[in-house]
């Protein structure tokens, strides 16, 4: 060994090698490391998910017209208003007064909670709703421009909509009895209150 000479030619090709040799440290890993990294982090977010899944399918109450309900009320049809009034409990009666020709009816329980009478005709369209207590059971949520609230013949009555004489939504109640209608067309409050005085 005390014979070899390095002379400087040999020095600087293996200083050349070595600085083109990567570290140990600097070197990608292998196919199967990258596999096995990948499937460890798969089964880190599937545990992670599962971990909040029974908080995403926990049953919720069922916010409705009519108030918080745990289960869906059972949608019947019915044949005509008197078949409705059997369904659900109480008194429903057909539709007068509308600003259309009714050509068809349909009827809607759902449940015990509430009756509904869809009409149609001549390209216009009436949703009556009938339900017991005072809750609002239109299902109608639009934030309309306009809302004026006052007494009729012992009802209380709301009328919504986008014009202060054009209204499309009716509520009103007793303090027994909910009613609502919703127009596909507006009325002005004095038609309203005929309309209303002739259903309830």
């Amino acid at each position: 060994m005390s014979r070899i000479q390095v002379t400087d030619a040999m020095r600087s090709r293996m200083l050349k090698q070595l600085a083109q040799t990567p570290s140990a440290s600097a070197r990608r890993p292998t196919p199967i490391l990258r596999r096995a990294l990948a499937t460890a982090a798969c089964l880190v977010l599937v545990l992670a998910g599962l971990s909040t899944l029974p908080h995403v399918v926990s049953p919720q109450p069922l916010e409705t017209p009519i108030g918080s309900l745990t289960a869906v009320p059972t949608l019947q049809d019915a044949s005509s208003a008197e078949a409705l009034s059997a369904l659900v409990g109480f008194p429903v009666s057909d539709l007068e007064g509308l600003p259309f020709l009714v050509e068809t009816s349909t009827y809607t329980a759902y449940g015990k909670e509430l009756a509904q009478i869809r009409c149609e005709g001549e390209g216009q369209w009436a949703l009556l709703r009938k339900s017991i207590g005072t809750s609002d059971n239109s299902g109608d949520y639009t934030a309309y421009a306009v809302q004026y609230t006052y007494h009729l013949d012992g009802y209380t009555v709301t009328l919504k909509g986008d014009a202060e004489d054009s209204f499309v939504l009716a509520l009103w109640n007793d303090g027994n009895e909910s009613y609502s209608l919703r127009l596909s067309s507006g009325l002005e409050q004095t038609a309203w209150d005929h309309l209303i005085s002739l259903n309830s």
